[in-house]
């Protein structure tokens, strides 16, 4: 079996000029945080705790690129990335963008990724692609393997491309979330050796024994989870289980699934790079589910950095 893809990426490309640290939050994040700082993200972007979940879910926060204009991708190619990496003027901006996000997998437990994403990389995992930070992770973080578990959710599963890599290879550990109506697709069509838990409709039916015992006796299967009634999940559930099996940071990088946390209050940050290009259309969160003008979320400011002149690297705390 071939190794996941990992790349050097030099400290000097792509060291961000701190612009802004609210240093009281992020002294009350540090001091409730348990997490060890490896000297790569110390070098390019200083301190960066995430703090302990709470009990009912894990500790969520997002990666997101953005144009000028708040648009996530080209109307003429919606590939997401193209939004950083077709920057002309900082073409580095591009990969300090990438190495962001690559940061915040080496800190969760699991990344959720949506299944149209799948769909449009038929290559792509969300494993970690800094080789010092995929080392980090086990050898300074405490993590038990250098990618974090992809987390692939689903309406109803006719979405997933079950030939995806991610399925096939054997690389990544994976687990699904979707509906019942999606676990009875994938049981007709997922060839794959998989155990499917629920459906369960609400946080207290959740066995976490039952499901830790029948994933020892299967290692190999793929776990999936089944919430809600119908072809509608019930992400509360989801999130809940999810914290049961030991999954305490979830770095969230589908945009629909962002939206829909922030949505139920369950969205903790955002981390939300800014690529000075223009984009324009409609390819934005959130544009055919608006917040209302007296009742919306807030964010706080936690920390401001640049990349020349070219890019803006925000974190930010929502307020709900």
């Amino acid at each position: 079996m071939q190794p996941l893809p990992t790349f050097h990426f030099p400290t000097e490309d792509i060291k961000l000029n701190i612009l802004l640290r609210q240093e009281q939050a992020l002294a009350e994040i540090k001091a409730a945080s348990a997490d060890v700082v490896p000297d790569k993200v110390r070098r390019v972007y200083g301190e960066l705790y995430l703090p302990e979940p709470p009990e009912h879910r894990p500790y969520t926060f997002a990666s997101i690129v953005l144009s000028s204009d708040g648009k996530m991708a080209f109307t003429d190619d919606p590939q997401g990335p193209l939004i950083a990496g077709n920057n002309m003027l900082d073409r580095a901006g591009g990969k300090a963008d990438f190495w962001m996000l690559n940061l915040l997998r080496a800190y969760s437990d699991a990344s959720l990724i949506g299944a149209r994403t799948l769909q449009a990389e038929p290559e792509g995992t969300s494993h970690v692609f800094c080789e010092e930070l995929a080392r980090a992770r086990t050898e300074v973080m405490g993590k038990p393997a250098e990618y974090p578990i992809n987390l692939v959710v689903s309406f109803d599963g006719t979405d997933i491309p079950l030939d995806h890599k991610l399925f096939t290879s054997g690389q990544v550990r994976v687990m699904i979330g979707t509906s019942p109506a999606g676990g009875a697709y994938l049981d007709r069509h997922m060839q794959q050796e998989h155990l499917c838990f629920g459906p369960y409709t609400a946080p207290g039916q959740v066995d976490i024994d039952q499901i830790n015992a029948a994933l020892a006796a299967q290692p190999q299967a793929i776990p999936v989870f089944l919430t809600g009634t119908g072809p509608a999940p019930d992400s509360q559930t989801l999130l809940y289980l999810l914290r049961q099996l030991g999954i305490r940071k979830l770095c969230i990088e589908s945009p629909s699934y962002m939206w829909h946390l922030i949505e139920n209050k369950a969205m903790d940050e955002m981390f939300i790079n800014y690529s000075m290009v223009f984009a324009g259309g409609p390819m934005a969160m959130g544009v055919q589910r608006p917040f209302s003008a007296t009742a919306h979320p807030h964010s706080e400011l936690l920390m401001l950095a640049a990349h020349r002149n070219n890019f803006i690297f925000t974190r930010q705390k929502l307020r709900y």
